[in-house]
């Protein structure tokens, strides 16, 4: 289907939807393919409630892992 949008910023939101999917589709891939064994991610939602996902071989990796993740929160705060 095509849509067209007049609003700008309903085109951006769509694109940075679109990037984000596409990430994670790479990293579903990398996880299939034994490449990822495990991993830490951030988000956030739109009013402001941060979350950190991590899946870990071990409790000892996860708290790195989790560590990792409210690095990336605090730095990527620090660039908003």
């Amino acid at each position: 289907m095509n849509v067209v949008a007049l609003d700008p910023k309903a085109k951006k939101d769509e694109e940075r939807k679109a990037s984000m999917l596409e990430v994670l589709a790479e990293m579903q891939q990398q996880i299939q393919d034994g490449k990822i064994r495990e991993f830490v991610a951030c988000s956030m939602d739109d009013d402001g409630q941060a979350q950190i996902h991590a899946s870990c071989l071990d409790l000892v990796g996860g708290v790195g892992m989790f560590e990792v993740g409210k690095h990336l929160l605090i730095e990527s705060d620090r660039l908003l």
